[in-house]
């Protein structure tokens, strides 16, 4: 129950990500010397896919965490910061 409980969450972390980038302007990515927005699409997407399939502990869903979790610590912040966004 609380593996389920943790992999839903973290599945919720990595969405909330997604969809984060989908809503940035692309080029905001570049003016933070980030990746383009179309690649953290894609990796935060990929990230999804796998928590969503193999859950949030096995090998690949922390590598999928660690990719949303990236992006919400670093990468959000100074997109969010050059776009004067909230």
């Amino acid at each position: 129950m609380v593996t389920w409980a943790l992999n839903l969450a973290l599945l919720g972390v990595a969405l909330f990500a997604l969809i984060d980038v989908l809503r940035r302007p692309a080029q905001a990515f570049p003016a933070v010397d980030r990746q383009t927005k179309i690649a953290w699409a894609i990796f935060t997407g990929l990230a999804a896919i796998i928590i969503f399939a193999f859950g949030a502990i096995d090998f690949l869903g922390v590598i999928g965490v660690i990719v949303s979790m990236f992006y919400l610590v670093d990468v959000r912040p100074k997109v969010r910061e050059i776009t004067g966004s909230r």
